[in-house]
């Protein structure tokens, strides 16, 4: 009986002893993870910024496409065994329609974020110059504390001027891949004071203050214009959504527009109205209508 005690005994402590380790290796892991969170996480943002930039910035359109097309083209073959060429035809070109939006769409949300990032990119540049730093030497000083994606902007800017490049010549690149208002009212600054020697330092201070109101002014215009633009998106997709509930619950209502020609004229007619609508408020709000 001691003997059989003695090896339940040693059973339970073995038991607990695996039990404490796991449980020590899970909070050690949890530790871990929560100290090396925030890091990995700027490291990935930072990254993936990189990439993206690399990817639909930096890359030729020539190039771009042709990967895009290796890598669709198999699919598009092997959709093509499996259905008909028709619809993979009608694949194809949706993809490609796609790829262009989505590149459109990543490139116009990076331009909103360079533009929003801009004011405080110039106050560290003035910073630096008031401090009795060069133009050049306060560009690269600054460089380094501006946010992403704004910063690889300004480092490649910077790579431009030590390969020899003047900083009027690498400004303009740099207006080439983010063509907006604000940097190009920033380029004609800079472009100014570096020719004719002025106070660059107060004429760019002036400027990031100009560029602040202006953004003021076109969130202001969103705030005011919320329900005009939230009005013609339910126009817009309210009548879609009547059709579509009504085809379902109804089919039999709806059998003249679907099932017959003059229907196909009225559904055709009424789209077009529809979207014409949308692009008039769309026109009608301009700038205020952007997200």
């Amino acid at each position: 009986m001691a003997i059989e005690n003695l090896g339940a005994t040693t059973e339970i402590i073995v038991m607990l002893t695996f039990v404490s380790l796991y449980v020590t290796a899970f909070i050690l892991f949890i530790h871990f993870v929560d100290r090396w969170k925030n890091p990995a996480q700027k490291w990935l943002m930072d990254s993936t910024e990189q990439s993206l930039a690399d990817f639909l910035i930096y890359l030729p359109a020539k190039i771009f496409w042709e990967r895009l097309t290796l890598f669709v083209l198999p699919l598009l073959l092997i959709l093509t065994v499996l259905t008909s060429l028709f619809i993979s035809f009608v694949v194809g070109s949706a993809m490609a329609l796609g790829a262009v939006f989505a590149k459109k769409l990543l490139l116009a949300r990076r331009h909103r974020l360079i533009n929003f990032q801009l004011p405080d990119a110039i106050d560290l540049l003035v910073t630096a110059m008031q401090a009795g730093l060069s133009f050049n030497a306060a560009f690269e000083r600054s460089a380094m504390q501006v946010a992403a994606p704004l910063r690889y902007e300004w480092l490649l800017v910077i790579r431009r001027m030590r390969t020899g490049e003047t900083p009027i010549v690498a400004l303009a690149s740099f207006y080439q891949r983010v063509n907006t208002e604000a940097v190009l009212q920033m380029l004609l600054t800079m472009q100014l004071g570096i020719q004719h020697g002025s106070q660059q330092a107060d004429i760019l201070q002036r400027l990031a203050v100009t560029l602040r109101q202006q953004q003021y002014a076109v969130e202001r215009v969103k705030s005011l214009s919320a329900q005009a633009r939230l009005q013609g998106k339910v126009m817009l997709l309210l009548p879609i959504g009547l059709f579509a509930a009504l085809h379902f619950l109804h089919p039999e209502n709806t059998v003249i527009l679907t099932q017959t020609e003059f229907g196909h004229y009225l559904l055709g007619v009424s789209l077009g109205l529809m979207l014409a609508g949308h692009f008039l408020i769309r026109r009608i709000l301009g700038d205020a209508y952007a997200h």
